[in-house]
């Protein structure tokens, strides 16, 4: 599992927009009433900006427990008073005081014997009633700590129960006036959002989340694309930029006059990135592998077309989020001569090539 996930942030609205982060819910608390999003991940990004603005979400889980004179609820802001960090199969206790006095929770790590990707949180028998009959309110959460503060989720515990967590590193990005650590719906969040999940949604742990002109949002795998001119962010030290870029094209021009031969076999310069589209897929018969230690390995090989001539002599191209390798693709040629070897079967890789489909292709 990859040790950091990045989100970079595109806004191509009018304005300036502040982009908040939200974790998505696992299964045993999706659609739940009472359990609100809560996140103090925030950046403001002006439009258009030249530069790079992005979420490190790190793949830390962190329980939290925390009690206070705020009920839990929609709007309002609530922090873990104690936090602990948390891997799969850890089982956590926190034990809530009865009022009077008005005391916070103590959490400890009670064993690892969670199922394997599960983490559960128990609480005590502390009277729930009595205590919020005094304005004492107990408040639990699930999440990741990141360098922008908790992301996560939040709920009120009941006395004598157990949480069972599967997590999920799947998250939404929304702009808006959202609080830090002030809770909110997430039927609201989610409506209102891109959603980015792992691995889909991300390459080499990358993905670009870029808010358009009109409101809508899109999510491209891996950092975003570097323009040389950028619209309307342009000064004039990219237009410099761009009149010395033109000048060593046309010098190169100049040099392909002269060495057409050479550069035919061997082009002087060329992209490390394309994004294409799917037309048409053809498998090639692909032997068993063999291989008896690995028997749900899967390999298989075929021919990809896409709809642009091919600017480089790429590496690997990733669809959906899996990566294949390229054993032929000629500069120029819209045919890929491509290969795949993992553990998914050969039914689902097969699914992923359908016409239209967006393709991203690198060299290594």
């Amino acid at each position: 599992m990859a040790d950091n996930y990045t989100i970079y942030l595109v806004n191509k609205s009018a304005g300036d927009q502040i982009f908040w982060c939200f974790l998505e819910e696992p299964k045993e608390l999706a659609g739940q009433a009472g359990v609100f999003a809560n996140s103090a991940a925030s950046l403001a990004v002006i439009p258009n900006y030249p530069g790079e603005n992005y979420f490190t979400i790190p793949v830390q889980f962190v329980v939290g427990a925390g009690a206070s004179n705020n009920a839990v609820g929609l709007n309002v802001r609530v922090t873990s008073a104690i936090t602990q960090n948390a891997s799969l199969t850890d089982q956590f206790s926190a034990e809530y005081a009865t009022v009077p006095p008005n005391k916070g929770p103590v959490l400890t790590m009670t064993g690892n014997r969670a199922a394997p990707t599960q983490i559960s949180i128990a609480s005590n028998g502390f009277n729930q009633a009595t205590n919020e009959n005094n304005g004492w309110f107990s408040n639990m959460s699930f999440g990741i700590n990141t360098a922008a503060g908790f992301m996560g989720m939040t709920w009120s515990p009941f006395p004598s129960q157990t949480r069972t967590l599967t997590p999920i590193l799947n998250f939404y990005v929304a702009v808006g006036s959202y609080g830090a650590n002030t809770l909110a719906a997430y039927t609201t969040v989610s409506n209102k959002s891109a959603h980015l999940t792992t691995p889909n949604s991300f390459l080499r742990n990358e993905a670009t989340v870029t808010y358009t002109a009109t409101g809508a949002w899109q999510v491209t795998p891996g950092k975003p694309k570097v323009s040389l001119l950028a619209g309307a962010a342009t000064t004039m030290d990219s237009l410099v930029d761009a009149h010395l870029y033109l000048a060593r094209a046309h010098a190169d021009l100049i040099t392909l006059g002269e060495q057409s031969r050479y550069l035919l076999a061997e082009p002087t310069r060329q992209e490390d990135t394309q994004e294409d589209t799917v037309v048409s897929v053809r498998w090639k018969s692909s032997p068993a592998m063999g291989d008896e230690a690995a028997p749900a390995l899967t390999f298989l090989a075929g021919t990809l077309t896409v709809t642009t001539a091919l600017i480089a002599a790429f590496t690997y191209f990733v669809l959906s989020g899996v990566e294949f390798q390229i054993a032929s693709a000629p500069v120029g040629g819209t045919t890929i001569d491509f290969t795949y070897s993992g553990n998914q079967s050969a039914a689902a890789i097969q699914a992923l090539f359908t016409a239209g489909a967006q393709v991203f292709l690198g060299r290594q």
